[in-house]
């Protein structure tokens, strides 16, 4: 099937994987994190471990943006 005139497709980089990186930290290591029973500030970890993955999330996409800004 040919492309539409004047639509580039983008193919997929190695800065793109990235992004793959906080799916990690919430789908892979949320087993490891609902075992621990430490509660940092009376707080269940595994809801602390969600905020760090919000915080991470967006370090990632800043970072992505970043490296896509760059020329």
């Amino acid at each position: 099937m040919d492309d539409p005139e004047g639509v580039e497709v983008a193919a997929f980089r190695r800065a793109d994987a990235l992004l793959l990186l906080p799916f990690v930290w919430q789908l892979g290591l949320a087993p490891w994190a609902n075992g621990i029973l430490w509660r940092p500030l009376g707080l269940p970890f595994p809801m602390v471990w969600q905020m760090a993955g919000i915080m991470f999330a967006t370090f990632v996409l800043a970072l992505r943006y970043w490296l896509d800004r760059k020329p």
